[in-house]
């Protein structure tokens, strides 16, 4: 003979709920941690953008100079062209004492970068022989 025994076993939607609550919870929490995350991404990549826009302005300014586009003297701040008309160049240029100049006619020409709104500056320098040594040299 078998008995079989029947429990009278209350409804668990309680503790359902609560597994819905916790889940939504751990969602939830997972969610604000991925979001803040990538929003952390997103400024540091701007961030390397800038900084990668005002060394580039710098090194071209730079290369106009050693071309002799742009003249080998001090400079005001002067605002670039579109797209970058947030961005400002300046030049300062300085004789070296005669250690630092061995002789060779050098000028130490430093190239700012700014950007006001920003708030970010970039500074780039070299000793250049001004272009026309370079011809007297080459006479």
């Amino acid at each position: 003979m078998i008995i079989q025994l029947q429990k009278n076993t209350p409804p668990k939607s309680g503790v359902v709920l609560f597994e819905v609550i916790l889940a939504l919870v751990l969602f939830s929490f997972a969610a604000i941690i991925i979001a803040n995350s990538f929003s952390s991404s997103l400024r540091s990549v701007d961030r390397m953008r800038n900084d990668l826009d005002a060394s580039n302005l710098a090194i071209s300014t730079l290369s106009e100079i050693e071309l002799g586009i742009k003249p080998i003297e001090t400079s005001a701040p002067t605002e670039f062209e579109e797209p970058f008309e947030k961005w400002t160049w300046q030049i300062e240029t300085t004789k070296p004492n005669e250690d630092l100049d061995m002789g060779g006619g050098l000028t130490l020409v430093e190239v700012i970068i700014i950007n006001e709104d920003l708030g970010r500056e970039t500074r780039i320098a070299r000793m250049i022989r001004p272009p026309a040594e370079i011809q007297s040299l080459n006479d």
